[in-house]
């Protein structure tokens, strides 16, 4: 042991030369571990640079991109013409009118502008007469949009010297399906089977299912209405519409849109239990309905249902 002791034993110079050598040793490790750390894995650290420098080039460009668009790319319909509407306010309320002479006041009430009125006066100032009422149709000023809505409560008063009224009653003179030569037009609200019955093509059971649609319906408002009764085609509503007439819209039945129920609501023809549900619901939650154009803010009615059932409402609080 002593003898292997013996080779680790050094003078001052040896201790000296290998204290250097530890320290360059040492120097040489301390180098290549920190030169082995920079270079270790440099894809990693080159890609999170990347990516910081990707999103914030997005950050920049994207703002730059959007102002780019919004100059570059202008909205779908900016070019197009805009549809002048017809205003709806508080005062609107639809009610049966004569289009001719109606004062200034009571266009407004229907809801039409001052524009659209200056217009029609301009036409009655004319000469210009509302004959019958899709005259009112070809003015420029009412889109098809408000006249739909207005069709149903437009009511032309005629005079016995009228020349519509006189073409009537040639028209009536020469119908062959009377013996007699002074045939009278048929009030389809106030006539029974048997004036029915002596229309052309109208026989027994035809005339019933009439009578019977105007209970449902609560009366007619326009001879149109009858092309809706099953059975009578076009044909026999050609061979009859110059022989009958609604004389009155006084006796037509209405309903109280805002005393009525869903069940009772969804028997009229012009509504399905669906339709009717809504417009209950509808009620019941926001209030009572003050004129026709609040049934537009269900928003699953269409314009042409509204028009449609609009001469049978109310817009009562007490039923009438």
């Amino acid at each position: 042991m002593r003898k292997l002791l013996a080779y680790f034993k050094f003078n001052k110079t040896e201790q000296n030369g290998f204290f250097i050598i530890l320290m360059i040793i040492a120097l040489f490790v301390t180098i290549y571990s920190l030169v082995k750390r920079d270079a270790e894995d440099p894809i990693p650290n080159q890609a999170k640079v990347f990516e910081q420098s990707f999103h914030d080039s997005l950050e920049i460009s994207g703002s730059a991109n959007k102002q780019e668009l919004s100059v570059s790319y202008p909205a779908k319909n900016e070019n197009k013409p805009r549809v002048s509407q017809t205003p709806v306010t508080e005062e609107t309320k639809l009610f049966y009118f004569d289009p001719n002479n109606l004062p200034h006041a009571d266009w407004h009430k229907l809801g039409l502008s001052d524009k659209q009125i200056t217009v029609l006066k301009n036409y009655e100032s004319k000469g210009g007469r509302f004959r019958k009422k899709t005259d009112l149709k070809k003015i420029y000023s009412i889109n098809e949009r408000l006249y739909k809505r207005l069709e149903p409560y437009i009511h032309i008063k005629t005079s016995p010297d009228s020349e519509i009224t006189k073409e009537q009653n040639r028209t009536s003179l020469l119908y062959d399906k009377f013996e007699s030569n002074e045939a009278e037009l048929i009030d389809i609200n106030t006539c029974d089977t048997i004036a029915l019955k002596s229309l052309r093509g109208i026989g027994s059971v035809l005339s019933k299912r009439i009578l019977k649609y105007k209970d449902v319906l609560g009366g007619f408002y326009r001879i149109e209405q009858l092309k809706e009764v099953y059975g009578v085609t076009a044909e026999t509503y050609d061979l009859i519409k110059d022989y009958i007439v609604v004389s009155s819209l006084d006796g037509i039945k209405k309903i109280n849109i805002n005393k009525v129920d869903a069940i009772s609501l969804a028997k009229h023809p012009y509504l399905s239990p669906k339709d009717a549900k809504l417009i209950v619901n509808y009620r019941d939650q926001h209030g009572s309905y003050v004129n026709i154009e609040d049934l537009t803010k269900i928003g699953t009615l269409s314009d042409l249902a509204i028009a449609k059932i609009a001469p049978y409402l109310i817009f009562e609080n007490d039923s009438r």
